[in-house]
């Protein structure tokens, strides 16, 4: 009786731990596709970006806006690749406007354009 009842035990061990990897795996893999699917990318103009610690400090405001994926700065171009679900374009585009200078932090002086649109 007691080599049975291991049987069956193991047996519905074995069961529930294939079921419960793919269910895992599939999960993951659908949760992956969803976060794939809702990236879009748009990239800014912005002046007033002379010197590496301006663009720095773009970057980082971008980064603490939750949604926000990547950011790449070359010269004055601002790529970023976010969530549209969960930030807005002219939200981005008003973080960069309302981000300081390396000279005066508090200054509002970024002029920003979007070179193009999703």
């Amino acid at each position: 009786m007691n080599k049975t009842l291991l049987s069956i035990v193991v047996m519905l061990m074995a069961f529930y731990n294939n079921t419960y990897a793919n269910t895992n795996i599939s999960n993951i893999s659908n949760q992956f596709q969803d976060t794939a699917s809702t990236q879009t990318t748009v990239v800014f103009s912005a002046t007033e970006m002379a010197c590496k610690t301006d663009s720095k400090m773009v970057e980082k405001a971008l980064f603490r806006t939750k949604g926000v994926k990547k950011v790449s700065i070359l010269d004055s171009n601002i790529t970023v690749t976010f969530n549209p679900q969960k930030v807005s374009t002219a939200t981005l585009k008003s973080v960069i406007e309302n981000t300081g200078t390396c000279e005066d932090p508090n200054a509002k002086v970024h002029k920003v354009e979007i070179l193009n649109q999703p």
